[in-house]
């Protein structure tokens, strides 16, 4: 068949509209050059270990090659599942059985799998004011419909989820799961209180639906703490999803669901028609640094630098941006949530690439994706030495966008 030209009428309805706002943070990623970049949450390259991961990948493919380099199983490698067992028993007090937990290509693909798992199109899934971006594209790809729960100042409003619930079934989309993330949310960087989180699990239990935590910054808190997780307060009705992005490294695209063995098992299912399985030579890798101690090892010097870098971000905001803006001050993670009263973030968005420096406007991070005047900062890939000037960068243009 010979075609020309524009080909877009040809694609299905979920790829129309042209590249997303990931696909943007992605690209502003990779520009380079001068530009102070605050948008994507991306770790630090310096804190990769390189010389280890090779060793560690020389040693899976020269002891192991028939493991390393094959197809692996659709719930994962029996050896790394037991080690994420033990992880998970380590700082949760709950230890998954063997056919609760299945090993995911990243926490995006667990939020895939989940949502194809429970979520038939139409459904609805609850979700946070505001809520990782990423998330409620996975939603409406698949045909879910996101409902917005209600939050404050000190992160999501466990009673809103029955609010949420109503308001979903009025516009004729019956409840499924809500999606929350509890440890240095994305993007607010807040930490869910222990007491929500109880309310939270008691609140899913009496609406009958299910929870999906995730706990991509839960390693991170800067003092090395934790809060019960919401799986450990509520195995039963909730399906925890994680990732290593964070923590060991997002090339190697690693990351676990665990939960009720029917949900799990039926994710199993879903990825046989996905990707069929996890990388089995980075799952090799990341076994190998669990076990060997270098993952516990590793955490607080990653969690130091995070730490460093914050606290060189908020003094930088405190010095340019007192009194014109107001933002979230985080204990661990990668972001901080700004609100500048009056300005649309996201029509200032090419204007402050333009003078150097790059942020996610707010807007994307809310369902009905209206004008906003938050924006998100993340902390995670800039150095301290930068974060000033950044600022300072930031500043000039909020102060010409008022005029």
């Amino acid at each position: 068949m010979t075609t020309h030209g524009d080909l877009s009428h040809v694609l299905a309805r979920r790829a129309q509209g042209g590249p997303g706002e990931l696909s943007a943070i992605l690209a502003l990623a990779a520009q380079g050059g001068d530009l102070i970049d605050f948008t994507g949450g991306f770790p630090d390259p310096s804190l990769f270990d390189a010389q280890l991961l090779s060793e560690l990948a020389a040693k899976s493919v020269s002891t192991a090659p028939e493991v390393a380099l094959q197809y692996a199983s659709n719930r994962g490698l029996a050896s790394l599942r037991e080690s994420l067992r033990t992880l998970i028993a380590d700082t949760q007090e709950h230890t998954p059985a063997e056919n609760e937990l299945i090993v995911t290509s990243g926490g995006v693909d667990a939020l895939t799998l989940a949502t194809k798992a429970l979520a038939d199109p139409g459904d609805a899934v609850l979700v946070e004011a505001p809520t990782y971006l990423g998330a409620c594209t996975v939603f409406t790809t698949n045909e879910a419909v996101p409902v917005a729960m209600r939050s404050d100042a000190e992160g999501l409003i466990p009673e809103s989820l029955t609010e949420a619930c109503e308001t979903a079934r009025k516009q004729g989309a019956e409840p499924t799961f809500a999606y929350v993330i509890p440890d240095f949310q994305n993007p607010s960087g807040l930490l869910l209180s222990a007491e929500r989180r109880a309310q939270l699990v008691n609140a899913a239990r009496e609406a009958g639906i299910l929870l999906v935590e995730d706990v991509a910054y839960r390693d991170l808190a800067f003092d090395g703490s934790y809060l019960p997780s919401i799986y450990q307060l509520g195995p039963d009705v909730t399906v925890q999803i994680g990732t290593f992005s964070k923590t060991f490294t997002p090339g190697t695209r690693l990351g676990w669901a665990c939960g009720p063995e029917t949900i799990i098992s039926a994710m199993a299912e879903v990825k046989t028609t996905t990707d069929q399985c996890a990388s089995a030579l980075g799952q090799c890798m990341l076994d190998a640094y669990i076990r060997e101690g270098h993952f516990a090892a590793g955490l607080p010097a990653i969690r130091h630098a995070y730490a460093q870098r914050c606290a060189a971000l908020l003094a930088a905001l405190d010095e340019h941006l007192g009194g014109a803006a107001t933002w979230t001050q985080p204990a661990g993670g990668f972001f901080t949530w700004v609100q500048v009263p009056s300005i649309d973030t996201k029509g200032l968005a090419p204007a402050a690439v333009e003078a150097g420096v790059a942020y996610v406007p707010g807007a994307p991070f809310f369902v009905d994706r209206v004008t906003d005047d938050h924006l998100r900062l993340s902390f995670s890939r800039t150095s301290a030495e930068r974060m000033d000037e950044g600022i300072r960068r930031l500043a000039g243009v909020l102060e010409r966008a008022r005029g």
